[in-house]
């Protein structure tokens, strides 16, 4: 089973219906989390939606692990996927377990800010030359088979923080997470609104905070 996951708010509809569009033809199933929505945006018989009250955030896209084997992908829903994506990420999942194509790690703790004090910051919307290994892997474009990696929901403490609780965990399981050599245009972006890194870039002591409180007990 290969399955593609997202999280979705309503003020992305046209948007989520581009991504969904991009993707529906390399999947078995499409799994939507639709966090606040009234109606569901996109009927088709691939599609499976759960509505939600966004208390998860984009946490929502993990929702479906518990009834789901094989391949899982996760997505976002300003993007939209080249239409080889699904098989190049099946053949990455069998050589390396926990793929992405967007990410960061930090050499040392404490860090001052989370969104601003990586070492290494990969995006998917840039040139990637290299395979690597991060610590906090990007959801948006990650990819694991649930044999190998398959985190319970209840991981997620906190809303909008997916990447953060996905590799904290895959460090706790001794999991590498790997971000996958692409370029820059193998995905579209899609301009939205309200994002995470709106939010939280310039506010992100709690998220700073969790990450030192797991890391640094480690370095001492």
């Amino acid at each position: 089973m290969i399955s593609f996951n997202i999280a979705s708010i309503p003020n992305r509809a046209n948007e989520l219906v581009k991504t969904i569009d991009s993707i529906i033809d390399q999947v078995d199933i499409v799994n939507i989390c639709l966090n606040n929505y009234t109606i569901n945006p996109y009927i088709h018989q691939k599609v499976n939606v759960v509505f939600a009250d966004n208390e998860h955030g984009d946490a929502g896209k993990f929702l479906f692990l518990d009834r789901t084997e094989g391949y899982y992908l996760t997505g976002d829903d300003d993007l939209i996927y080249p239409p080889n994506y699904v098989k190049d990420m099946i053949k990455e999942i069998d050589k390396h377990g926990i793929v992405t194509h967007h990410g960061r790690s930090f050499d040392t703790f404490p860090i001052a800010n989370y969104y601003h004090s990586a070492t290494k910051r990969y995006r998917c919307l840039n040139d990637n030359l290299e395979l690597t290994t991060v610590q906090f892997g990007g959801t948006g474009v990650m990819g694991f088979n649930t044999k190998h990696f398959n985190p319970p929901f209840d991981i997620f403490k906190r809303s909008n923080m997916a990447d953060i609780w996905i590799g904290l965990y895959a460090d706790k399981m001794d999991k590498k997470i790997w971000v996958l050599p692409h370029n820059e245009d193998y995905f579209v972006y899609q301009h939205v609104q309200d994002t995470i890194w709106e939010e939280k870039h310039l506010n992100d002591e709690y998220e700073t905070k969790v990450v030192n409180d797991y890391f640094l007990p480690q370095q001492l």
